[in-house]
């Protein structure tokens, strides 16, 4: 009793997901000849670029936090797990999901990353925002 419709602009695959890491030299210089973005290194320890990090949010089920970005380009995976890496994806995540960096989670809600901005968090009696 199921009624089945063809689709007519049924994409059957998914594009590719390039790994600038496993990329030969000559393909590197052509992503970054069409978008800086994949010259901009990230994540030292994985080599993973602005370019990897955009994508993986973009994508059809994309990337909504920290996890959700080392899960698909590794960034935050390599030897100083996330040290370097996690304020730039961060920063990005807040950047293309048109977030406030203090809304950037971890794995989801109730694991939000930053509590406030610095200069909030004074101690008593100290001054706030450059007040005289």
């Amino acid at each position: 009793g199921l009624i089945l419709n063809e689709t007519k602009n049924f994409v059957p695959g998914r594009p590719p997901v390039y790994r600038f890491r496993h990329l030969p030299d000559r393909k590197r210089e052509e992503l970054i000849a069409n978008d800086p973005a994949w010259g901009r290194i990230v994540c030292r320890c994985e080599l993973g670029t602005e370019a990897e990090i955009v994508k993986a949010i973009r994508r059809p089920v994309g990337a909504r936090s920290l996890d959700g970005i080392k899960r698909r380009t590794r960034a935050g995976m390599g030897r100083c797990q996330g040290g370097f890496c996690s304020p730039r994806v961060l920063s990005i995540l807040a950047r293309e999901l048109g977030l406030d960096p203090l809304k950037v989670t971890k794995c989801g809600e109730g694991s939000e990353i930053l509590m406030g901005r610095t200069k909030e968090f004074l101690p008593e009696g100290g001054l706030k925002n450059g007040d005289k």
